[in-house]
């Protein structure tokens, strides 16, 4: 790393992470420090100066990323390398203009505004995922509770129909033995009426059974719908 000839600026991203080490620097922070010392230095290639001490492993970037939300937020600081690769700067006479407190502590203070706006940001991503979460619970509450009524409801209609069913096949065929027993009690009944009634009875009967059993298909067996929100 000895004949790694760094830039200006690059050099000074390396000061001011030092002065910082251990904490992380948030990119922007990095960017307006290093900025106030070297007026004429665009953002941008800063930037990429970054990305160079990055790759040659001279600092360190980590990605904080919101927990709900897309916010990605970019983070340095100076790796053992670097504070190696500084020191023998120092050591060949390279000048290492001094910093005063009062630029250290605005420096500290613009990187705890930052951290502070990142969580705020965070904490409000939280809470509109956390009421979208308790909508969609509601939602669900309430439609679980509109099917369990339909099930119930419809339950209690097959009961009460199959007791009307029940009742309507006794008084049918009550009354159909009834008219049996009448007509074989009349005197002199030929043989043709007697197959007549004898054939004519069960037909009755089905008859009234098919129309009962669709009765119950049309009016009670079709689930009824739950109200829609």
């Amino acid at each position: 790393m000895d004949k790694y000839q760094g830039t200006e600026v690059q050099k000074q991203i390396l000061r001011s992470l030092r002065e910082f080490y251990p904490i992380k620097v948030d990119e922007i922070v990095l960017v307006a420090a290093v900025q106030k010392l070297m007026k004429d230095q665009p953002g941008g290639q800063i930037s990429r100066d970054l990305r160079e001490l990055r790759d040659k492993g001279l600092i360190e970037e980590s990605v904080v990323r919101a927990p709900f939300g897309e916010t990605e937020t970019y983070r340095f600081k100076i790796s053992a390398t670097g504070i190696e690769y500084l020191q023998s700067l120092e050591e060949r006479g390279v000048i290492t203009p001094e910093i005063s407190a009062k630029e250290i502590e605005t420096r500290l203070v613009e990187t705890y505004d930052r951290i502070k706006a990142d969580m705020e940001a965070m904490r409000q991503d939280l809470e509109r995922s956390q009421r979208a979460m308790e909508g969609d619970m509601t939602n669900m509450r309430s439609s679980i509770a509109d099917h369990d009524q339909v099930i119930r409801t419809y339950f209690v209609r097959v009961i009460e129909t199959f007791g009307v069913f029940v009742g309507i096949f006794a008084v049918v065929v009550v009354a159909m033995l009834g008219s049996i027993n009448t007509a074989m009690e009349i005197p002199n009944i030929g043989i043709e009426t007697a197959l007549v009634i004898l054939l004519a009875i069960p037909l009755i009967l089905a008859t009234v059974i098919i129309v009962l059993l669709y009765a119950i298909r049309e009016l009670v067996l079709k689930m009824p719908r739950a109200p829609r929100n």
